[in-house]
């Protein structure tokens, strides 16, 4: 009943075992993400199905599958993506147990800006486009279910999500032009600054390190946090600062000396740490800790 009357789909089993099948959605305004975990089955989206002409870019995360639709047949294995549409009948074969995500969009957001958009339905998408990895980190963003409670980050989060899905797809010069600027852009962003936070502790973080890691060059690094009206350097010791306060103020690390927590945070430099904490949060580093309770 669920597949059919919610997903539009006829499920079966490919082997002789239940079908297990397991769903996470997602929706924002005009868009839609579903994280599935699903036994081998046969799902087929026949012609007294189709209610709506929304594309739906899959991306296999792990098994394999074979999709037929628009007179293509499209085989998956990890990592491989397709795009598909409810618009159109058509069969997907999960050969194994697969993980995978699925976004759907309007089609009256995404068309108009990919060049021959109905051709590119039923074909795979090339895993080495350099849009297809800032999707996907906005995908897992999504999913990890990170609130989204502000109008304005949802309609920049559509917006970009947008922009990425068309660069994959192959968007029109206009479009791609836009997208480059403010898709790509932010999604960098985004992808830089988890790596940041992800190593906040190492002292040898530094823009060159992070350029190397995103293959792009420091000035560029720079740059982009210079769009946003900080700097890297600054961007950086904030978080810094930040972890310290949270270890200073946390009862499991209340006899940890502030030299240690300075060295844990990603400071080699004690007194850059004192002048910097102080200037920051108004009272030194063992203040801080001092003021911490020691039992409730």
């Amino acid at each position: 009943m669920y597949g059919r009357e919610i997903l539009k789909l006829d499920i079966e089993p490919l082997q002789d075992e239940p079908i297990e099948v397991e769903i996470r959605l997602r929706a924002l305004p005009g868009l839609a993400i579903a994280t599935a975990t699903a036994s081998p089955i046969l799902c087929s989206h026949t012609t007294m199905m189709i209610d709506n002409d929304d594309p739906v870019i899959v991306v296999n995360q792990s098994g394999s599958a074979t999709y037929k639709q628009n007179g293509h047949e499209t085989s998956l294995g990890p990592g491989d993506a397709i795009l598909t549409t409810n618009g159109l009948a058509g069969t997907a074969f999960g050969h194994t147990a697969r993980r995978i995500i699925s976004w759907r969009v309007s089609r009256a957001l995404i068309a108009p800006l990919v060049t021959n958009f109905d051709e590119a339905i039923g074909r795979p998408i090339d895993k080495g486009n350099p849009a297809l990895p800032f999707f996907l980190s906005y995908l897992d963003v999504l999913n990890d279910r990170q609130p989204l409670a502000d109008p304005g980050l949802r309609r920049a989060t559509v917006t970009h999500m947008l922009d990425l899905g068309a660069l994959m797809l192959g968007a029109r010069a206009d479009a791609a032009e836009v997208a480059n600027k403010r898709g790509v852009l932010a999604a960098r962003m985004r992808s830089i600054k988890a790596q940041i936070l992800s190593e906040i502790g190492n002292p040898y973080l530094t823009a060159a390190t992070v350029a190397t890691k995103h293959e792009i060059s420091t000035s560029y690094v720079r740059k982009l946090f210079e769009t946003e009206g900080t700097s890297f350097t600054e961007f950086v010791l904030t978080h810094r600062l930040a972890a310290a306060y949270r270890m200073l103020t946390d009862l499991r690390f209340i006899d940890r000396s502030i030299s240690r927590i300075a060295h844990d945070a990603g400071f080699n430099d004690i007194s850059h740490f004192n002048r910097s904490f102080r200037r920051v949060y108004g009272a030194s580093p063992t203040d801080v800790q001092r003021e911490v309770p020691r039992s409730l």
